[in-house]
């Protein structure tokens, strides 16, 4: 009987406290989770069956329906962690990441001592990290507070945890230095300290975490000293990643030791002197990162058995010497990023030939030579930057069939020849920069590449018409084509372009007048037409761009007044009209008010300010009052003349007279062969004494 009493009274008991932490904790939780803006956990809904709780989204229970597994990951709930988390006492996995929530971790977390997993990352969570709640987590292999807004310094309690093997406290704001005993965690594999503002040395003593596979300790973090030798006896380590935390001094030798390390980040640092030689000891490196250094001399040889190499970043550093030919036979480099050196002589010419070949960024070295051929064998390169070079030749016509490319950028280099047409055809090509080159001939009649967000061509030999074809660019915003040698007028398919923001034709040999179309083209905020021979007005239709705010005409042979629609243009802070036959007044309005009226307005002789007493008139007006003048003379001389002929039709002829001397008969006037020729001369509009 007490056997069956104590059965029955287990049952009840397991019920009562599976009800305690299933359905009833669940719903108290969802309350919290959610808050006020929150939306989510739509199906943890209450219900009637003891074990419903078990189906709800991310919950997974045991046989006994108690939840053992809370994951709940990017879903906009926007709430805090509430206490009665702490009823929850059999679960083994806690994630709830990316989810918005805010507060401080409640202190009833401790009571989850089954816990393997504690992923509370992503979240908005402040105050400093409570390390004394998972002193009790014995159990605990995972701990991920990363990108929270933890603050302090960091937790040592976790030491005690024997079988951690990822902790991850980055992207948080724990400060003060790294504990040495950390060192102690000799479970752990992954160690992310990254991305807070932890300052003194690096501990050396982290060497003795035998079994540490990724090691990130960069980024936001300001360091003293270097980086510990120490560290080239980690022989687990896969991928060390101490970028951006204020590193000084050389790298070491030690480092080559490394031989399961496949990514090694020592970027952005004030590291100095040569690389490594003995970092070809790195076997399975497949990315390198020494960008933003202080490092010179040349790039190893010894690098020519680093063949797993898949990215080389080298770039901003004080690198010189020639990029070594084994660079091109390197079989499985896909990123190289060397720009911003002292590298001299050419580039490998087999460089591309792996066929993996995806970056090339080389700007702003001393190079000389052609640009390689292979470049693209592959297929796969996307981006090509050759810029601030002395490369020399023409654009090889491989190039001109790669598909794959979306930005080209070789400006600033001693490119000659004619632009191959089919780079303007190119189905993914965003950015189009061949600028300060000494390209000749002309563009194509046809372009078509809709994704070309970016075109500049500008200070080259280009000759012949604009296109009208560029009007086929939907995707355009900025169109450079100033300092060429385009003739012809401005085509108006230009201003279909509805994204296009700017555009500088400026210094060429352009006629016409400007497309009124321009008022199609709302996007435009910076316009130079500048240097050219243009004529015609100004359109008044340019009101219509609300966005303008740099206006360039000058040095051209534009006509008429200034348009006081411009006054419209309330974006507009910089305007030139100079040098050009413009007449009449100034539009009298806060635009051009602003404006330097000696500078933006200058070697336009008949333009008078709005103060200004007396404008001359616009030549259309001085030669419409001329015409005015003239008609209304014509007018009063053809009536005088009618009148004057009536009055002498209407007098009466002449009688002969008799002399009263005896000296005969003589006609009374001698004029009379004059008058008839006078009346004559009227009549017929021929001219004569009245004329």
């Amino acid at each position: 009987m007490l056997l069956h009493v104590a059965l029955v009274f287990f049952l009840f008991s397991s019920r009562s406290s599976a009800g305690t932490s299933g359905l009833e904790v669940l719903l108290k939780l969802k309350s919290a989770l959610t808050g006020n803006k929150g939306s989510g956990l739509e199906d943890w809904k209450d219900s009637s069956s003891p074990t419903a709780h078990c189906s709800f989204s991310g919950v997974s229970c045991d046989d006994d329906s108690r939840v053992v597994s809370l994951n709940v990951s990017y879903t906009p709930l926007y709430g805090f962690l509430p206490p009665e988390i702490g009823l929850l006492d059999r679960l083994v996995n806690l994630t709830i990441s990316g989810d918005n929530l805010t507060g401080r971790l409640p202190k009833e977390i401790e009571k989850l001592t089954s816990l393997k997993i504690l992923n509370i990352s992503n979240n908005i969570f402040t105050g400093n990290f409570p390390g004394k709640i998972i002193v009790g987590m014995t159990q605990l292999e995972v701990l991920d507070t990363y990108n929270n807004n933890f603050s302090g310094p960091l937790p040592t309690e976790l030491v005690s945890l024997k079988n951690l093997r990822h902790l991850c406290l980055g992207g948080n704001y724990f400060s003060g230095p790294i504990p040495e005993s950390y060192s102690k965690i000799q479970s752990l594999e992954f160690l992310g300290l990254n991305g807070n503002a932890l300052m003194g040395k690096v501990p050396a003593s982290l060497a003795r975490l035998k079994n540490l596979k990724h090691m990130y300790l960069g980024y936001f973090n300001s360091f003293e000293g270097g980086i510990p030798p120490e560290l080239g006896l980690l022989s687990s380590l896969q991928i060390l990643d101490m970028a951006s935390c204020n590193l000084h001094g050389e790298i070491p030798k030690s480092l080559g030791l490394l031989k399961n390390l496949d990514a090694l980040f020592l970027q952005v640092n004030r590291l100095t002197g040569h690389i490594p030689p003995q970092l070809y000891g790195l076997v399975r490196l497949r990315q390198l990162d020494l960008s933003i250094n202080d490092l010179i001399g040349e790039i190893p040889e010894s690098f020519s058995l680093l063949t797993n190499i898949s990215l080389l970043h080298l770039f901003k550093n004080s690198l010189y010497g020639p990029i070594p030919s084994f660079i091109g036979d390197l079989p499985n480099l896909e990123v190289l990023q060397l720009w911003e050196n002292n590298f001299t002589f050419e580039l490998p010419v087999n460089l591309g030939r792996n066929g993996k070949l995806k970056e090339l960024d080389v700007a702003t070295n001393h190079l000389t030579g052609s640009i390689p051929r292979d470049l693209c064998k592959g297929g796969k390169l996307y981006m090509l930057i050759l810029m601030e070079n002395f490369f020399t030749g023409p654009i090889p016509e491989q190039l001109a069939d790669c598909k794959s490319l979306t930005k080209i950028r070789i400006s600033k280099n001693l490119l000659n020849g004619t632009i191959p047409e089919r780079i303007f055809n190119l189905p993914l090509v965003g950015q189009i920069e061949v600028n300060d080159n000494n390209f000749s001939g002309e563009l194509p009649s046809k372009i078509s590449a809709n994704v070309l967000g970016i075109l500049t061509l500008s200070n080259n030999r280009i000759t012949g018409k604009i296109p009208p074809a560029i009007g086929n660019l939907k995707n355009l915003q900025t169109l450079s084509l100033e300092m060429n040698s385009f003739t012809g007028e401005i085509p108006e398919e230009i201003f279909h372009l509805h994204l296009l923001s700017r555009i500088n034709i400026s210094a060429n040999n352009l006629s016409g007048e400007i497309p009124s179309s321009i008022a199609l083209c709302t996007s435009l905020t910076s316009s130079d037409f500048s240097r050219n021979n243009l004529s015609g007005e100004i359109p008044k239709e340019m009101d219509k761009l609300k966005d303008l705010s740099i206006l360039n005409l000058s040095h051209n042979s534009i006509t008429g007044h200034i348009p006081y629609e411009m006054c419209e243009l309330t974006s507009l802070f910089t305007l030139d009209l100079s040098y050009n036959n413009l007449a009449g007044r100034v539009p009298n309005c806060a635009q051009f008010v602003t404006f330097n009226y000696d500078s933006s307005l200058a070697g336009n002789p008949n333009l008078c300010s709005p103060s200004q007493v007396s404008c001359p008139l616009l030549p259309s007006q001085v030669q419409d009052s001329g015409q005015a003048r003239g008609k209304f003379c014509s007018l009063v001389l053809i009536v005088f003349a009618v009148a004057f002929v009536t009055i002498l039709l209407l007098m009466p002829p002449r009688q002969r007279c008799e002399s009263k001397g005896g000296a005969g008969i003589v006609e009374c006037g001698k004029a009379i062969p004059e008058l008839k020729e006078v009346r004559r001369s009227l009549i017929l509009g021929t001219g004569g004494p009245l004329s």
